[in-house]
């Protein structure tokens, strides 16, 4: 296996303008790096350059691409500069590293009529439940999109004489996250209210994304040994639009950072290698590791 770090040549900056940020565009034009290969045999992910590389001059703010593959990508393209090392970790139970994974999350839902559970976008999943379940609770129509439903909660919420149950729903969903439980919610308005019931319902969502891959990726979630708290930040959500695949098609991804504990070495060198969650094609699934 091989990393690699690739940047756009100086005579062709211009280039990052259509690259950057299009996942699809940046996978065709990576994917030249490695010629005579059918399927895709490697990883990458997509950053921005944050300092200044002495030799490359206005290098800031331009894409830096990482990958890892099975075969070493061509050094003398004339788009990219190409640096390239091999990649064998030695890993061990019990090891600790930091982390970085920017992933595609999404979830399964089983739809009456279709054979085949269709996929879900994990921040949208959750937002759309939690906007239902109060519309139910508070016996109004759950039907509609998001913004449609929600402005019928916050409608109905101003004309209910004691909307204390619906606030206590909201502050329990609130509460089931570690990190909010010190959150003063009782002085929050109620548009405010139901906003954070939002975040903390899609961070806990996230969390148990990532957190349910644990176990079959090789390891566990290190937690902080000051107040006990996961070491685990999710963040960074964005929607890539797919046009070329259809109007609304398009992915999610998240920027998951945080602190594991290797309890199956094998096992994650090989998410490692062959990357975590699906849109792997679309610069997903890469995780950056260091000791700590």
């Amino acid at each position: 296996m091989f990393f690699s770090r690739v940047r756009i040549r100086p005579d062709v900056r211009e280039l990052h303008l259509l690259v950057s940020g299009n996942g699809y565009g940046a996978h065709q034009l990576l994917w030249k790096l490695f010629p005579g290969e059918e399927k895709r045999s490697f990883l990458f992910r997509e950053e921005i350059a944050r300092e200044q590389i002495p030799f490359r001059k206005g290098v800031k703010g331009e894409p830096v691409f990482y990958t890892v593959s099975e075969s070493q990508p061509i050094s003398d393209h004339p788009l990219f500069v190409v640096d390239s090392k091999q990649y064998a970790p030695k890993i061990a139970n019990g090891e600790r590293l930091a982390f970085r994974l920017r992933a595609n999350p999404t979830v399964a839902r089983k739809e009456e009529g279709k054979k085949n559970s269709p996929r879900h976008d994990v921040v949208m999943d959750a937002q759309y439940h939690l906007l239902r379940e109060i519309a139910a609770d508070m016996s109004i129509s759950t039907n509609g999109k998001k913004l449609e439903i929600k402005k019928r909660i916050i409608e109905a919420w101003r004309q209910i004489p004691n909307s204390q149950k619906i606030e206590e729903k909201l502050r329990g969903i609130i509460d089931e996250n570690e990190r909010y439980v010190d959150v003063p919610t009782s002085i929050l308005k109620p548009v405010e209210l139901l906003d954070l019931a939002f975040k903390a319902s899609m961070d806990k969502a996230l969390e148990t994304w990532f957190v349910g891959r644990c176990e079959r990726l090789g390891f566990t979630m290190v937690r902080d040994g000051f107040n006990g708290h996961m070491k685990l930040q999710a963040e960074g959500y964005q929607w890539h639009a797919l046009p070329k695949k259809g109007r609304d098609a398009g992915f999610s991804s998240v920027d998951f950072e945080g602190e594991v504990e290797v309890v199956d070495a094998g096992l994650f060198s090989k998410a490692l290698f062959e990357g975590i969650g699906p849109a792997k094609g679309f610069g997903c699934g890469l995780m950056l590791v260091r000791r700590c």
